[in-house]
């Protein structure tokens, strides 16, 4: 049987789930950004399953236009675009955000982010980047890990208690090693959110890419981020003037899709 766990709070037991539609589902999750190719032998391995269990179920995806073959490879096809561009417009947030975001990207010289929830990963919805920058792979689609992220320390925070101790406890039993470490980061950072409504996150060794975020409201499924792209853009900078236009920008997403989100 496909190796699934329950990493979304709330949803339907497994017991009311169709078994080969939810092992399906799971196959075109394995591919993204970093990941646009895989062979049937990545695909059975990554989901612990046989090879001709594999082949059936990549074989209908072929058929339905959700995969297509490349060489001994597959890759997401058509049926894949449609949704997804299909989910991105129905989405009322990243709407009333995207012409806010592309100011203050350019206003402060940064990367700006609305991104939500995908298990315990964050996905970006959205993403700005000022005039003559490079991308950092931010495209819409790009995925990063929940805990270690500053939107994803926002998310979490911004979520209802239950939920926000339940997500943890995911992030503590997925973690191999570390996970302590990752937690005690997690909880400076819930400090500072309660403080200033925000959090820092600094830039790793040689890089510029240190990165502040906020929750577009309380309970929301959205986090805001604006990341410095060089070294022009300071932590002092960061914090004293593109934190407040962060909780601006925030609260102007926050009334504009009020009973929304």
């Amino acid at each position: 049987m496909v190796r699934t766990r329950q990493l979304t709070p709330g949803t339907p037991r497994d017991d009311a789930q169709v078994d080969s539609l939810r092992r399906g589902l799971e196959v075109l999750r394995l591919f993204d950004l970093r990941h646009r190719k895989l062979t049937l032998a990545d695909i059975a391995r990554k989901l612990e399953l046989t090879r001709p269990t594999t082949e059936k179920l990549v074989q209908t995806l072929q058929a339905q236009h959700f995969l297509q073959a490349t060489g001994d490879s597959y890759e997401p096809h058509i049926a894949c675009l449609a949704l997804g561009r299909a989910a991105k417009k129905g989405l009322s947030t990243g709407q009333a955000a995207r012409p806010l975001m592309r100011e203050l990207s350019q206003r402060f010289g940064v990367h700006v982010t609305l991104s939500t929830r995908d298990r315990l990963h964050m996905l970006v919805v959205e993403h700005c980047v000022p005039a003559g920058r490079v991308q950092l792979g931010l495209t819409t689609g790009a995925r990063f890990p929940m805990a270690v992220s500053a939107s994803g320390r926002a998310y979490l925070w911004g979520r209802p208690q239950e939920q926000r101790d339940e997500l943890l406890g995911m992030i503590e039993a997925d973690a191999p090693s570390g996970a302590s470490r990752a937690l005690d980061d997690v909880y400076a950072a819930f400090r500072e959110l309660e403080k200033a409504g925000w959090c820092y996150l600094a830039a790793p060794v040689a890089t510029h890419t240190a990165s502040i975020a906020t929750p577009v409201k309380a309970g929301s499924d959205f986090a805001l981020a604006a990341m410095a792209v060089s070294a022009d853009v300071t932590e002092a900078v960061l914090r004293d003037q593109v934190a407040p236009a962060l909780l601006a920008m925030a609260e102007r997403v926050a009334l504009a899709t009020d009973g929304e989100d």
